[in-house]
């Protein structure tokens, strides 16, 4: 009678404590509902805005002022626009020159990012047509002298890296070379991808030693290279931190002997998973369990205050991770 009692107690115990479990129904019925359709639209809306209105700004107030260019499609159009003395807008070679890479898209890869790169680059267009024919001449930053213009990089990176991840997160890209790369990546599954894109972008900003600063000496002929490489290194970091920096997660493996209400406490103060595995000091050969559990980084001060109540003697190891998929926190259906 008393091993019944030890066995049903703590199966009840534990029910109760319990968090009610998120099911993939729960979260295709929240998602399917209209307020979040109305919130995912107006997000992918307001998404494409800031994105294109991003890029649009920064080709026609940060890189042509201050003569130096970027590699891909929006690269090619500034060069093509200095080098005919500004005859030709850059908001009617932006979209003449992906307009077949836009149609394209619709046969090589999904129709939404298809539709979103389409209306990106539509909206680019209109951006910069609008900044062409107006005052908003007024909002050029210009540098004065060449060492001031490493600052024009810099914002050039940080502005291009955000409107290039603000369109990835929405389902869609900037166009050009995004285009290009997710198209090859559909039809080859190649690790080389990468190093097209790279030698596609070298060739358009190796180009620019043809174009800018002719009249000046060789050095500073190199200029507008090597500021396209910093703005390049610094749209990387801005674009992978927005991408995969938001989405990061802590990692906690905890050695514990007392699973049970370790992995109870956790799941009910923090709604997360735990996983058992079977651990053993090899020193004490003593029988253990480790639980694993990722948690969001606000998340950590309660998981330690958890860890530090129930088992003040429990070792964990903390991990950071870049990017978590999954129930509960990411999809990657974009």
């Amino acid at each position: 009678m008393n091993e019944q009692e030890n066995v049903v107690i703590p199966e009840t115990s534990s029910s109760d404590s319990r968090p009610t479990m998120i099911t993939k129904e729960d979260l295709h019925r929240e998602s399917t509902s209209k307020k979040q359709i109305l919130i995912n639209v107006l997000k992918t809306v307001l998404g494409c805005l800031i994105s294109s209105f991003l890029i649009a700004f920064t080709v026609y107030s940060l890189i042509t002022p201050n003569n130096f260019t970027v590699g891909g499609i929006a690269g090619t159009a500034i060069l093509i626009h200095v080098a005919s003395g500004g005859r030709i807008p850059q908001s009617i070679l932006s979209f003449c020159m992906n307009f077949p890479l836009i149609v394209l898209s619709f046969f090589f890869v999904k129709k939404k990012f298809a539709l979103l790169t389409s209306i990106n680059i539509i909206l680019q267009s209109f951006f910069l047509f609008i900044m062409e024919n107006t005052a908003f001449h007024e909002f050029v930053i210009q540098f004065e002298t060449n060492g001031e213009r490493i600052f024009a990089a810099i914002a050039t990176g940080i502005c291009f890296g955000a409107g290039i991840a603000i369109a990835f997160k929405i389902g869609g890209s900037t166009g050009g070379i995004d285009i290009l790369a997710v198209m090859i990546q559909k039809k080859f599954a190649s690790t080389s991808i990468a190093w097209i894109i790279v030698t596609l972008n070298t060739i358009v900003i190796g180009s620019s030693i043809f174009v800018f600063n002719l009249e000046e000496s060789l050095a500073l002929r190199l200029l507008p290279i090597m500021m396209s490489l910093l703005e390049g290194f610094v749209e990387g970091k801005v674009n992978d931190s927005i991408l995969n920096g938001f989405q990061s997660a802590v990692e906690f493996r905890i050695i514990t002997e007392k699973p049970q209400e370790m992995a109870e406490a956790l799941m009910r103060e923090l709604s997360r998973g735990v996983t058992s595995q079977p651990a053993t000091g090899m020193y004490t050969k003593k029988e253990r369990s480790m639980l694993l559990c990722v948690v969001s980084r606000r998340q950590v001060p309660t998981l330690k205050r958890v860890m530090k109540e129930i088992d003040p003697d429990a070792f964990a190891v903390m991990a950071n991770v870049s990017q978590v998929l999954g129930l509960g926190f990411h999809s990657n259906e974009n």
